[in-house]
C-alpha cells in the first residue's frame, strides 16, 4: 500500500469520526427572539429529558435546548412536536456561537447548565465550559434580575465554576448547595447525569447565579 493511500484512507476514517460543530449564519428560530415570552436556554441538554419536562409544565415561556451532540436531539423534537410543544425547540450547535452571535443583549431570563463536562485532567481544563470569559457573555445576554442554574458532580471543576464567578467581574448574586436543588421545580424529574451520579451516591453541587 502506497503511503498517499494509506494518507487517504486515514483521512476517510477521521472524517468519519470527527465531524465539524454545525455553525449558523442564521438563526433557525426567529420566533423566539420576536416573541414577548421570557426565554429560557439549557445549554448542553443531552437527552433532553429535564428541558421537555419543564417545557410541560411552562407554557408562558419559550425554552431552547443547545447541544452540539445530534444524537438524542432528533427523537426529543419529535416527541415534543407530537406532545404539542411548539414553544420548546432543539438546536444542534455550538452554544459560545449561538450566544455571541444569534442571542441579543438581555433577552434571556434563565439559563441551565447541568452537569457539564469536567475534564477532570489539567491538560485538558482550558477546554471546560465555564470560565469567566462564558459567564461575562452569559451575564450579558440575561435580563436584569435573571437567572443561570447549573450543577455538577465534580467538586474541583465546582470550585472553578465558583472561581471563574470571582474572576468574570460581573455582579453576580450566588447561591450554593450541595445535594439539594436550587430551582424551585424540584418535582421536575432529574437529568440523565444527575439520576446516575445520585444513584451512584455521588455528591452533587448547585450553584444559582442572578444577575444584579
Amino acid at each position: 500500500m502506497t503511503l498517499e493511500k494509506i494518507v487517504a484512507e486515514s483521512a476517510g476514517k477521521i472524517q468519519k469520526i470527527w465531524k465539524p460543530e454545525p455553525r449558523h449564519t442564521e438563526f433557525p428560530f426567529p420566533e423566539l427572539l420576536k416573541s414577548t415570552k421570557p426565554l429560557e436556554i439549557e445549554i448542553g441538554c443531552g437527552k433532553g429529558k429535564f428541558i421537555t419536562a419543564r417545557a410541560e409544565k411552562s407554557t408562558e415561556r419559550n425554552l431552547l435546548a443547545i447541544d452540539k451532540a445530534g444524537k438524542w436531539l432528533k427523537r426529543r423534537r419529535l416527541s415534543a412536536e407530537k406532545r404539542g410543544l411548539a414553544h420548546l425547540k432543539f438546536l444542534v450547535a455550538d452554544a459560545r456561537e449561538i450566544l455571541r452571535n444569534h442571542i441579543p443583549q438581555g433577552r434571556v431570563s434563565i439559563f441551565h447548565i447541568y452537569f457539564p463536562d469536567p475534564w477532570p485532567k489539567r491538560r485538558h481544563r482550558d477546554r471546560r465550559l465555564v470560565t469567566a470569559d462564558f459567564l461575562r457573555l452569559l451575564f450579558d445576554r440575561l435580563v436584569p434580575g435573571g437567572l443561570l442554574y447549573a450543577a455538577t458532580d465534580d467538586a474541583d471543576y465546582f470550585q472553578a465554576i465558583k472561581k471563574a464567578v470571582q474572576e468574570s467581574g460581573c455582579a453576580w448574586q450566588m447561591r450554593e448547595a450541595c445535594n439539594t436543588r436550587l430551582t424551585t421545580d424540584v418535582e421536575l424529574p432529574m437529568t440523565n447525569y444527575e439520576n446516575r451520579f445520585f444513584t451512584a451516591g455521588c455528591d452533587l453541587y448547585y450553584l444559582e447565579l442572578k444577575k444584579s
